[in-house]
């Protein structure tokens, strides 16, 4: 990761991502992977993220969850 600079008043940062394609009966999807540090990890929270799509909608979701949905903020959106 590279160190945060400002540029014309925004502040930017490189950050390493990993892209998991994933394709099913829906079709494709590419899930974005923030916090993994190798190519496996990135699979292993890929495979994470498919299991939470096929859990009930009434699971109460936990705050430290990278793929967490759930925000204390959406009130706020002007739209």
């Amino acid at each position: 990761m590279s160190s945060p600079e400002i540029y014309k008043g925004w502040l930017i940062e490189a950050r390493p991502v990993f892209c998991v394609q994933v394709w099913s009966a829906g079709g494709e999807c590419i899930i974005p992977v923030h916090n993994a540090k190798t190519e496996e990890e990135a699979l292993s929270l890929a495979k994470r993220w498919i299991d939470m799509q096929s859990q009930p909608e009434n699971t109460q979701p936990n705050p430290f969850d990278p793929f967490s949905t759930d925000s204390d903020y959406d009130d706020d959106i002007p739209f």
